[in-house]
């Protein structure tokens, strides 16, 4: 028994110093949070949803880090129309029907990547890092249109259909960071690269990066960060834990 409290108040002990000794700009953490991506050619309609990264150092100067997230959007969209007279059985006009359209876009898009990293260290507040990373990008797209010819509360005619499409690219990048502690606790971070979207059309896209992460407690931060990758842009808000 005394060995097993023994055991567990040294294996507390060792989590705490871990925590106390994390640096603000460490490589090694896990990070969760929200993430909104607008597509150009979409109507600049955005997608919703959550995104995960992961880093983690290895020797004195490399390390590995990878990333998932999982977007939606479902917009529908009705536009009416006068079609044809309605008559009686007297042949007096009673008015016109309507035509409803209904347009129901669902958009997915998951996305992951993994990649490897070289750190240099600048100073004790400033480091700069270049990572190439690999990957894979997916959008579904499923289009359900409805057709109704009605006058009033009788429907004269309906029919619907649906269409669906998928598109995969590889992902191909190449990036460059730099972080730098303003202070004890809150990081900026900036950086630039090179993206290509290979599938059918292929697309070279410069890539433009800027964050900032506060650190609450030494393990715990809360991190946010725009992209812009000229075809399409991410917004992403994040907690991070340090380990």
């Amino acid at each position: 028994m005394k060995y097993t409290l023994l055991a567990c108040a040294l294996s507390l002990a060792s989590t705490a110093v871990m925590a106390e000794n994390t640096s603000p700009l460490s490589y090694d953490f896990v990070e969760a949070g929200y993430k909104k991506t607008e597509i150009d050619g979409l109507d600049e309609r955005s997608l919703k949803g959550y995104g995960f990264n992961f880093s983690k150092q290895f020797a004195e100067n490399w390390y590995v880090t990878g990333h998932y997230s999982i977007l939606n959007d479902d917009v529908t969209a009705t536009n009416e129309f006068n079609g044809s007279g309605v008559y009686d059985s007297n042949d007096n006009y009673l008015g016109d029907t309507v035509i409803a359209y209904t347009f129901d876009y669902d958009i997915d898009m998951t996305r992951y990547e993994i990649g490897l990293g070289y750190i240099y260290s600048l100073s004790d507040r400033t480091k700069v890092d270049f990572s190439a990373k690999i990957g894979q990008l997916k959008r579904e797209i499923d289009l359900n249109v409805k057709e109704v010819v009605s006058y009033q509360d009788q429907v004269f005619n309906s029919f619907s259909e649906n269409h669906s499409n998928s598109e995969t690219a590889d992902i191909l990048s190449a990036n460059a960071q730099i972080r730098h502690l303003l202070t004890d606790s809150f990081e900026i971070n900036a950086g630039v690269g090179y993206e290509r979207l290979h599938d059918e059309e292929s697309e070279n896209n410069a890539v433009f990066h800027l964050g900032a992460n506060y650190a609450f407690t030494p393990a715990w931060l809360i991190s946010a960060s725009y992209r812009d990758a000229n075809d399409y842009s991410d917004l992403a808000l994040s907690v991070r834990y340090n380990f």
